[in-house]
């Protein structure tokens, strides 16, 4: 793909993402763009799914889409570039709190830095997933311990500590850990038992807690990173759990791991999911789809 011509851009901007102190750069990275002869139309959020209005209501005027704001602000955005019926290029200035996805790409969080790389940088496909009939996700679908800290943290303890505020509320979540019972098809193959977590992601890093080891994971290979953790019957396997995945490595008896294009999960009970950090309420049959190479995102 060749680089830009078009420089009429649409930029989307969550307002209340992040650290309050990254929202003094944005002006910054937009004088960066301005600078470079792109002509910027800004439009802000003002509520949950904003974003994927904006870009439906007038995406199809551009051909490059901006977001600067966390992981949950980019899925809004990707979402609604996939229900457009247009290539469109999109850009990335990150201001989140965790920046998973961004974090995958290299992207950088340095506002102006981000900027500069959607001015030199070159548009890199990347696959997205597809959760149910018409939930998209750009990094991860994951269920069970801690999921709930990434859509419950208030937002302002996100602003006020960052990352801690999930680390702190994903504790307080410790009690409540339980198991499901839970069947998994993937490729002709079943995983069955008790787990306590599960992810299908696409993505080397799931909620800045978990890391996945580079050589495992290519963001447009068609397939999806899957990690199933089964109950542990003891603090000692618990422990065993939690070096196996500090390690990166996922061969212990207790954690599945494989990769997919297409998987499916069949649940006893309704099991709320985590798509890109956002509730997704549960479902007794879920089957998560990766979509090859389904946008362009501009990266160094």
């Amino acid at each position: 793909m060749t680089k830009l011509i078009n420089k009429k851009v649409l930029l989307i901007v969550n307002p209340i993402s992040g650290r309050y102190n990254s929202k003094n750069n944005l002006g910054q990275a937009i004088e960066v763009l301005q600078s470079n002869g792109y002509h910027i139309t800004m439009r802000k959020t003002a509520s949950r799914g904003h974003a994927t209005e904006l870009v439906l209501t007038y995406g199809e005027e551009y051909d490059i889409v901006v977001c600067s704001g966390g992981d949950g602000t980019l899925n809004e955005v990707i979402s609604g570039v996939m229900c457009l019926d247009k290539d469109i290029i999109l850009g990335y200035i990150p201001s989140g709190t965790t920046n998973d996805f961004a974090n995958s790409l290299n992207l950088s969080d340095r506002m102006e830095t981000a900027a500069k790389t959607i001015i030199n940088g070159w548009p890199r496909p990347v696959d997205i997933g597809l959760f149910g009939e018409n939930r998209y996700f750009s990094y991860i679908a994951s269920f069970g311990a801690f999921t709930g800290s990434s859509y419950s943290t208030p937002q302002l303890n996100k602003n006020l500590i960052g990352h801690l505020a999930y680390v702190l509320d994903g504790v307080k979540d410790i009690p409540n850990i339980r198991p499901y019972h839970i069947r998994v098809e993937a490729d002709g193959k079943t995983y069955q038992g008790e787990y306590i977590f599960g992810a299908v992601s696409n993505s080397l890093s799931i909620g800045g807690l978990i890391k996945l080891d580079i050589n495992n994971v290519d963001l447009n290979d068609g397939l999806f990173e899957i990690i199933l953790v089964r109950n542990p019957k003891s603090p000692i396997e618990l422990s065993r759990i939690l070096k196996s995945i500090r390690k990166k490595e996922y061969d212990d008896k207790l954690i599945d791991f494989f990769k997919a294009e297409e998987v499916t999960f069949y649940m006893d009970d309704m099991i709320p999911w985590s798509i890109d950090g956002e509730y997704e309420p549960g479902a007794s049959k879920v089957t998560i789809k990766n979509i090859h190479n389904a946008i362009n995102i501009l990266v160094d």
